[in-house]
């Protein structure tokens, strides 16, 4: 089988802390995304800044983009066999669970329909997981749906990496290319909630992870590609093209044809991961890093901040409630701050230690 040689990339397997920087823009994306209806009513919003904004769901690709990616990048070759699977696994779990926690904990005082089933399903987080009960998906903490999703993931990357590995060059470029053209033709960024069974004849009867694996594989396989090749789109000219045209397809009105961002979401994340890029640099600031870090909470914790802002502004003087909507999202990336430094990283560090410290 031919395979390309490695580059020095997978013996030294250097961190990509530009991938970290550009996910807080991802996060923040989204969070503006929510904060629509409310800018619409106190501003007029020009159509394709109303429409860029309308978008923002849209960066939860960039995510499963960017996991596939990262997960390959680091983990190839070290995901063989039952023990480095469950390795893998704890780590994810250590990964993602604390903060997904929390935010069902902060989301609880005002969730007053949870039904027993669902609350059970968004605790294991397999909500997204279920074709007979889709309105489980956004239960208790709704950008939650995507975690569900992410954790079928993680249950099927040691094999899908096991897989995509062994390509040859030619079955990887195709990989790569069959990959991005389902994610575009069958518009699989649109499938997300609230957009259960909307696009796709199938998707009623399928589980909502399916219909986003596409985009998680087309990640592995760029993250192979790269481990395999490096950079190939080196210099800040591709990436600040690549940068444009998501602008642009974001801000045009082309309907379900919006997933065409996959293409320059891809071309983004593979320039970026080159130490050299001259805007990865930027990314990489200690400043930057650390909102890259702090995304995820931004991401999981924006319903329950927001919920909790509204009820502590209705109790409070009139000339400061009225401050509360407006200063929500900045005061959002404070918490998810301080939640990533004081809750998230110590929580990962010891349920880590705690696996390790199981007999095997």
């Amino acid at each position: 089988m031919n395979r390309l040689p490695r580059t020095s990339a997978l013996q030294s397997r250097v961190t990509l802390p530009a991938l970290t920087g550009v996910r807080f823009f991802a996060a923040f994306y989204v969070v503006l995304f929510h904060a629509l209806p409310w800018l619409s009513a106190h501003f007029t919003l020009p159509d394709p800044l109303r429409t860029f904004l309308s978008n923002g769901y849209l960066a939860v690709a960039l995510f499963f983009l960017l996991s596939g990616f990262i997960l390959a990048y680091t983990y190839e070759g070290h995901v063989d066999g039952p023990r480095n699977w469950a390795k893998f696994w704890e780590a994810r779990f250590a990964r993602i669970y604390p903060v997904y926690f929390l935010s069902l904990l902060l989301a609880l005082p005002f969730q007053s329909h949870l039904t027993l089933a669902s609350s059970f399903s968004v605790v294991a987080m397999v909500q997204a997981w279920n074709p007979l009960h889709p309105e489980w998906t956004g239960a208790w903490n709704y950008p939650a749906w995507s975690l569900s999703v992410e954790g079928f993931f993680y249950l099927c990357f040691p094999f899908l990496q096991k897989l995509v590995s062994r390509f040859s060059s030619r079955a990887l470029t195709t990989c790569i290319i069959v990959a991005g053209l389902i994610c575009v033709l069958g518009h699989t960024p649109m499938q997300g909630l609230g957009n259960w069974g909307l696009n796709t004849t199938f998707s009623r009867f399928l589980p909502l992870p399916l219909l986003r694996i596409p985009e998680f594989i087309l990640g592995i396989s760029l993250g192979n590609y790269f481990l395999r090749r490096g950079s190939v789109c080196r210099g800040t000219v591709s990436t600040a093209l690549a940068s444009v045209a998501v602008v642009i397809l974001l801000s045009l009105p082309i309907g379900p044809w919006v997933s065409l961002v996959v293409v320059p979401f891809g071309f983004l994340i593979f320039d970026l991961a080159d130490p050299e890029n001259s805007i990865g640099a930027l990314l990489s600031t200690r400043l930057m890093v650390l909102l890259g870090g702090a995304s995820y909470s931004i991401y999981l914790l924006q319903a329950p901040f927001r919920d909790w802002v509204r009820a502590l502004s209705d109790r409070a003087p009139h000339n400061i409630a009225k401050l509360g909507t407006p200063l929500t999202p900045i005061l959002l990336v404070g918490f998810s701050i301080i939640v990533f430094k004081v809750w998230e990283e110590p929580l990962r560090r010891t349920i880590r230690r705690w696996f390790a410290a199981k007999p095997v």
